[in-house]
C-alpha cells in the first residue's frame, strides 16, 4: 500500500544524501507543513528530493541487507546458511504474508512514489537551469524505470503508478502485464538515455550516479531478460545487443586487469578512475564519528568473524560447490607427497574464500585457517572482504559500495544477445567471452601461475636430485622438486604453481641442467564450448556464475534461461549422492568424496529443503498481503 504523500516526509527522506556528491547528509530539518509549489519552489529542495530516490536502493530490504542475502539466495552460487528460524524466501517456501516478501515491494513502490513526485515538480522551481532539470528528469524517469523493473523481476504483473500517490483510494489499481511493464520499462530508460546524453562517466567522480552509458548497459540487461522468460519476447535480444554495443563503442569503460581490485576498491570506496569498469554502483558510506549511513546488510555475507580488526560479519551464506568447480583447476602433489590443487583462474579463490577465520577480537586479529582444496560444501564467499576496508571497521557497517552493472557484465551480455539473434556462436561473440576470460587468467596483468616445469638440458653426474630455483617479479609460492635417472634429471615436478608469475619467468637448476616454465593459457575457450549455439550458451552461462557471483544477478539469470528450478533440484540430488559438476568429457572437475554429508547433519536441510520446496510458482514472488487487502483490484500471483 502506497502512504499519502505529505512535503515533511518526503523532505526527510531525502535528506539522506546531498545530491551534489552523494555523500553528504543535508543539514536542514523540516519544520512545518509546506504545500508542493511553495516546498519545489526551491531547486535545492528539487534536486534534495531526487537523491531520496536514489535513496531507495540503500534501503534494508534492498541493497542494505535482504536483498543480497535472502532475496536473491539461494542458486548454484550460493546458499542461505544459517541453522535455525531460515526465512522463508531462500527455502522457496514464502507466502504472502512473508516479511521480506512485503518489504521489497513497499520500499521499490515508496522510490517509485519519490520519483514521481520528482517528475510532477520539474517545472516547479523558479531558478532552475533547462540543463539541470533534464538531468534530473532523466535520473528520475530511469530511477523509477529501474525500480518498475525489479518488480516485474520479482513480482511478475504489478500496478503501474505513474504520478504522486495523493490518497489511500489511488491504491486500487489494476495490474499491468508484465511484458507491457517492461516495454514501459524499456521506453522510460530509452528516453532518459538521450536526456542523459552529455552526463557521462567522465561527468563525476564516483559511480553512484546514473550516466548515459549506466542507461545504456541496464537497458541492456532489460532487454536481455526480457528476451528471457517468462516474458519471452525474443525481439529485445536485437535491443539488449545494440545498448551492449553502446557502452562498448563509447570507449568510457575497460576491464581492470585486476579481477580483484574492482571489489577491493568498492571496499575502499574509491573511484576507479583509470578503468571505469564499475558503469553503477550502490553506495554506502561510514564515517566513524558520525556514521552516515547505516548499512548493517553489507556485513551478512562474507567469511563469518566476531573480530573487530578483520571486520565482524555475520557470514549467512555458503558457496554452492558447482560454483567452487566450475573454474578450471590444476591438480599437483605437494613436496610431502599430498594431492592438492590450485585455479589459473584468478577469480576462483578470489570469490570463494580459500581459508576461515578462528579466534580474534576487538584488538586482536583472527587466524587464518586455510580450507582444504577438495572441500566442497561450507565454503563462504570472498569477493568482498572487510579485511580490505579502510580501518577502523564498525561492527554492523560497512562503506563498501555494491556493482549493479560492471563493464564484464555487458562484454558477456552482448556475447549472448549475439548467439541468441545469429543461432551460432559468432567470431565477435567468442572474442567478448575470451577478453572476460583473458583478464580472469592473467592476460591483461602477465600475471599466471606454474603448470609445469619441461627439462630443456638434462645435464649429467647427478647423484641426489639438484635445487630447483623458480624466479620471476611479482610472483610468489611457486616450488619444484627435481627427479633424476642414471645420473640426468628426467623430469621436473611442480610441488606448488604460486601465483603471479610473469612470462620472464625462469628457472636455475644447480648442476647444469636447464628448463622452462610452463605457465598457464589465456583461457580462451575450446572448440567443444564453441560446437554450437546451446555449447556456447552453455560456455556463458558458466562464465556468468564466475565472474558475476554474489553481484544478486543469478536468480533471475536461472529465470530467464528456463532453468532454475531444474537448477535448485539437481542441487538437492547432488548434496544427498555426493555427485558433482563434470568437465566435458565426463570426468569430475576435481576428486571429490562421494558423502559430503550424512542425510542427518543438520547442514544438509540448507541444500534439501530448497529443492523439495521450489516449483513452478517460483518464477515469481507472491503478491504481499498487504497489497491483497488494500488494493480492490489486486490479483495474486499463480500457485499462492
Amino acid at each position: 500500500m502506497i502512504k499519502r504523500f505529505l512535503i515533511p516526509t518526503i523532505v526527510a527522506a531525502a535528506s539522506i544524501l546531498s545530491f551534489q556528491s552523494c555523500k553528504k547528509l543535508l543539514e536542514t530539518q523540516p519544520t512545518d507543513f509546506l504545500s508542493p509549489d511553495e516546498f519545489f519552489s526551491s531547486k535545492e529542495n528539487l534536486t534534495a528530493t531526487l537523491t531520496g530516490v536514489y535513496s531507495t536502493l540503500k534501503n534494508n530490504a534492498l541493497y542494505g541487507d535482504n536483498y543480497q542475502h535472502l532475496i536473491t539466495a539461494t542458486t548454484d552460487e550460493l546458499v542461505y546458511a544459517t541453522s535455525g528460524n531460515v526465512p522463508k524466501v531462500p527455502w522457496y517456501n514464502a507466502t504472502s504474508a512473508d516479511a521480506q516478501v512485503a518489504s521489497v515491494w513497499a520500499t521499490l513502490y515508496t522510490g517509485i512514489d519519490r520519483a514521481n513526485v520528482v517528475l510532477a515538480n520539474l517545472n516547479t522551481p523558479s531558478k532552475i537551469e533547462e540543463e539541470e532539470k533534464r538531468h534530473i528528469e532523466g535520473e528520475a524517469r530511469f530511477l523509477r524505470a529501474y525500480y518498475y523493473f525489479m518488480l516485474t523481476q520479482w513480482y511478475g504483473d504489478v500496478p503501474l503508478r505513474t504520478k504522486p500517490t495523493q490518497s489511500p483510494q489511488e491504491t486500487n489499481m489494476p495490474f499491468t502485464a508484465s511484458k507491457a511493464v517492461y516495454d514501459w520499462v524499456i521506453d522510460e530508460m530509452t528516453a532518459a538515455e538521450g536526456l542523459l546524453h552529455d552526463q557521462t562517466a567522465t561527468t563525476f567522480d564516483y559511480t553512484e550516479r546514473v550516466t548515459q552509458t549506466a542507461v545504456q548497459a541496464v537497458l541492456a540487461r532489460v532487454c536481455l531478460y526480457a528476451a528471457g522468460a517468462p516474458v519471452n519476447d525474443s525481439r529485445r535480444y536485437t535491443d539488449a545487443a545494440k545498448w551492449a554495443r553502446e557502452v562498448i563503442n563509447s570507449g568510457l569503460h575497460k576491464l581492470n586487469p585486476d579481477y580483484t581490485q574492482v571489489f577491493k576498491l568498492q571496499c575502499k570506496d574509491l573511484y576507479d578512475a583509470a578503468y571505469k569498469e564499475s558503469i553503477w554502483e550502490v553506495g554506502f558510506q561510514v564515517n566513524s564519528g558520525t556514521p552516515e549511513q547505516s548499512s548493517p546488510g553489507q556485513v551478512r555475507v562474507g567469511i563469518p568473524t566476531s573480530s573487530d580488526v578483520a571486520g565482524k560479519n555475520d557470514g549467512r551464506l555458503f558457496v554452492y560447490p558447482r560454483l567452487y568447480r566450475t573454474y578450471e583447476s590444476f591438480a599437483f602433489t605437494t613436496a610431502t607427497n599430498a594431492v592438492s590443487d590450485a585455479s589459473p583462474d584468478q577469480r576462483r579463490d578470489w570469490c570463494v574464500a580459500p581459508f576461515k577465520y578462528s579466534g580474534g577480537n576487538a584488538t586482536t586479529a583472527p587466524a587464518q585457517n586455510p580450507v582444504a582444496y577438495n572441500l566442497y560444501y561450507t565454503r563462504y564467499p570472498g569477493k568482498w572482504r572487510r579485511s580490505e576496508e579502510n580501518a577502523p571497521r564498525i561492527a554492523t557497517q560497512s562503506p563498501t559500495n555494491y556493482p549493479i552493472v560492471r563493464y564484464a557484465d555487458v562484454l558477456l551480455m552482448l556475447a549472448e544477445a549475439e548467439n541468441e539473434l545469429n543461432g551460432y556462436p559468432t567470431p565477435e561473440a567468442i572474442n567478448l567471452v575470451n577478453e572476460v576470460r583473458a583478464r580472469a587468467y592473467g592476460k591483461l596483468n602477465g600475471s599466471r601461475i606454474i603448470t609445469g616445469i619441461a627439462v630443456t638440458d638434462q645435464g649429467t653426474g647427478y647423484v641426489t636430485p639438484p635445487v630447483v630455483t623458480i624466479t620471476g617479479e611479482g610472483g610468489t609460492g611457486a616450488t619444484a622438486l627435481a627427479e633424476i635417472s642414471g645420473g640426468r634429471v628426467t623430469g621436473i615436478r611442480v610441488t606448488n604453481p604460486g601465483k603471479g608469475y610473469p612470462a620472464s619467468t625462469t628457472v636455475a637448476i644447480t648442476g647444469g641442467a636447464a628448463a622452462r616454465v610452463i605457465l598457464n593459457g589465456d583461457g580462451a575457450l575450446g572448440t567443444a564450448q564453441t560446437a554450437g549455439k546451446e555449447a556456447f550458451l552453455k560456455a556463458i552461462q558458466d562464465e556468468r556464475l564466475m565472474e558475476l557471483n554474489g553481484e544478486f544477478l543469478r536468480k533471475q539469470d536461472l529465470k530467464r534461461w528456463g532453468i532454475l528450478q531444474s537448477t535448485i533440484k539437481q542441487m538437492g540430488t547432488e548434496v544427498i549422492s555426493g555427485s558433482s559438476d563434470l568437465k566435458p568429457d565426463g570426468t569430475p572437475v576435481v576428486p571429490a568424496a562421494k558423502t559430503p554429508f550424512a542425510p542427518s547433519n543438520v547442514t544438509v536441510t540448507h541444500y534439501t529443503n530448497p529443492a523439495n520446496n521450489i516449483s513452478d510458482k517460483d518464477y515469481r514472488l507472491a503478491i504481499p498481503q498487504k497489497e491483497m487487502l488494500y488494493n480492490n483490484q489486486a490479483k495474486q500471483n499463480k500457485g499462492y
